[in-house]
């Protein structure tokens, strides 16, 4: 009786295992780039008000102000928010490589069962921890706008309760198609050359620590590569705000992405990349690099 519920239970907790280990890993990670998350979406709000900035010129600007602290406003939501996304966009897409290698009876998936989890597994994520992705860029937004203009939420709670008794419950799912987007050409970028680099190098490094490294390195440029217009998109329609009569400055994703190449260029849909791979490149290496440790302990305790 035992030995027949054993393998499912074994399963239930390698399932569980890396949804753990994709939120821990991915909530680690983001505490140390979240200041340099925040100057990029500093940049971007700027560029749209037309307004040239740097990444230099507002870390000078902070430190000068004695106030670096503020680039850490709002971290408690984006805590919540790269928990339960990262379980949900990395511990499905691994649980969804696991089910496909065991039934298939394989090592490892083809460039389209890899693409097709990387993406469902984005959208999955994002869709469900939308209010929190709100809610962590319009704090991020206050350090960019007037004081005038600024909503001045106080915490977490503050934040979700004005927003639904003003603006309405659904304003907590605004900017959602470009957040799936960004979603799923994030993990798209990420995972998927990740594992196929590690998969190629292997000859050459073997599966060694400096594979897992430089295969990292490669997914963290794709992913900043692939997700940085939807980011844009999303951060300008989550923070704007109606005007005096009642209208939005954008209707959609693609209204927003035309706009801003015509009002800004067509570049400016991956204005801020620097810092935005400054946040991206190491926040992916950290998170694949814990995964993958956590991943292979748990491997050889199977």
């Amino acid at each position: 009786m035992s030995s027949g519920k054993q393998p499912t239970q074994s399963k239930l907790g390698r399932n569980l295992a890396n949804m753990g280990v994709g939120g821990i890993s991915g909530t680690f990670a983001l505490t140390f780039v979240y200041p340099l998350e925040t100057i990029k979406t500093m940049i971007q709000m700027q560029s749209e008000a037309g307004q040239g900035t740097s990444f230099g010129k507002i870390l000078k600007q902070r430190i000068q102000s004695k106030n670096l602290m503020s680039l850490y406003k709002g971290l408690p939501a984006a805590w919540c928010r790269q928990f339960f996304f990262a379980s949900l966009r990395i511990g499905l897409y691994y649980n969804y490589s696991d089910y496909l290698q065991a039934k298939q009876k394989k090592t490892s998936l083809s460039a389209l069962e890899s693409t097709l989890g990387s993406l469902g597994a984005g959208a999955i994520g994002i869709s469900a921890v939308m209010p929190f992705d709100v809610i962590f860029v319009r704090f991020q937004a206050e350090n960019a706008l007037p004081p005038a203009q600024r909503r001045g939420y106080t915490s977490l709670g503050n934040a979700m309760t004005r927003i639904i008794r003003e603006e309405g419950p659904a304003t907590l799912w605004r900017g959602i198609i470009p957040a799936i987007g960004r979603a799923m050409s994030l993990n798209l970028g990420m995972l998927v050359p990740f594992d196929m680099c590690k998969k190629l190098l292997v000859p050459y490094l073997g599966a060694t620590k400096a594979n897992v490294l430089l295969s990292s390195a490669v997914a963290g440029l794709g992913a900043s590569f692939c997700s940085l217009p939807f980011d844009n998109a999303k951060v300008k329609m989550q923070s704007m705000k109606a005007a005096a009569d009642g209208r939005m400055k954008y209707s959609g994703l693609l209204d927003c992405m035309m706009k801003t190449v015509r009002n800004e260029g067509l570049f400016k849909l991956w204005v801020g990349f620097l810092p935005f791979y400054a946040v991206i490149g190491p926040h992916s290496m950290l998170t694949l690099i814990f995964n993958d440790a956590i991943k292979s302990i748990l491997d050889t305790h199977r």
